[in-house]
């Protein structure tokens, strides 16, 4: 997160900016994650075990190694950022940009086509092929938007949620317990480095882009960037596809509740890690629930 954030390299961080409070918009975005999760645990759309890049889902040592893959991707697109920025390559940057908000509706939004088709048995691809097209119609948007300038801010703020949603809720939905745990831990304690000390506080330094403690006189302007916003909804997603709506709104009131706590720290200190405090508290809670829920469950049988 940050705060008084500029419009110069504005694509560098694909935000949401409101000056109301997050919850207005985090509640029913939570809220449609979590159906998604419950749609998805209720009709077994998902009864496969899927494991990205090493071996089968069964063996632990190699679902940490996929968290593991997936954070050090991130780490390194974060390093690609800040080369490209030291030493100019501004053309090169807005190519890696445009590619990767391109792609990641496209494949995205055909992936949850993929998995309803093969949910169906139908021997048709045409959840595919629609939602291909939507995602190709999207990605042009999000690079007109963000890339190009184009557009208002409640066009890019639409674009943002729905992105978190649907990138947000693969991660939740497809992965197993061990690699989405290995990866919300890492890239959460990646997050702190990165806004006080890595890439993230070197983009904005690089880029002009200002920060600050916010006094009562200014208007309060917050911004929450997309990767909180995916991995925000890839935690209630798969909260309530893996242990049902009871633990996923539990993994929500822990989740909201962080996000309190850091917008106040955030408006204090000027900029501050949208991920720690929500995903730690959120995980908190979802363990507390799945272990009262637990309990309940042997009392009563």
């Amino acid at each position: 997160m940050n705060s008084n954030e500029k419009e110069s390299y504005g694509f560098l961080l694909i935000t949401y900016q409101t000056s109301h409070p997050l919850l207005l918009v985090l509640i029913p975005f939570l809220a449609i994650s979590s159906l998604i999760g419950w749609v998805y645990r209720y009709f077994n759309i998902i009864d496969f075990d899927l494991s990205f890049f090493f071996g089968s889902g069964g063996e632990y040592s190699f679902q940490i190694m996929d968290g593991v893959i997936f954070v050090s991707i991130a780490a390194l697109s974060s390093v690609i950022i800040v080369f490209t920025l030291k030493y100019g390559l501004e053309r090169f940057l807005k190519l890696f940009f445009s590619i990767g908000l391109f792609l990641s509706p496209v494949s995205m939004l055909w992936l949850h086509g993929y998995l309803i088709d093969y949910y169906l048995h139908n021997g048709t691809y045409w959840f595919e092929i629609i939602f291909a097209i939507i995602g190709v119609i999207i990605g042009v948007f999000v690079i007109w938007a963000f890339v190009f300038k184009k557009g208002n801010k409640h066009l890019r703020n639409g674009l943002v949620i729905f992105l978190g949603i649907t990138l947000g809720s693969i991660f939740g939905l497809l992965l197993s317990l061990t690699t989405y745990l290995t990866l919300i831990i890492l890239i959460s304690l990646f997050d702190i480095y990165s806004v006080f000390k890595g890439p993230i506080n070197k983009m904005m330094q690089k880029t002009n882009l200002h920060y600050g403690p916010i006094s009562p006189l200014q208007k309060k302007e917050t911004a929450l960037g997309i990767g909180d916003f995916i991995f925000y909804s890839s935690l209630v997603a798969f909260a309530t596809s893996n242990f049902g709506l009871a633990i996923g709104f539990a993994s929500i009131v822990g989740l909201l509740l962080g996000v309190v706590l850091t917008e106040k720290l955030l408006m204090k200190f000027g900029r501050f890690p949208g991920l720690p405090l929500p995903i730690f508290l959120s995980l908190a809670f979802l363990g507390l629930g799945y272990l009262i829920s637990t309990f309940l469950s042997k009392s009563l049988y």
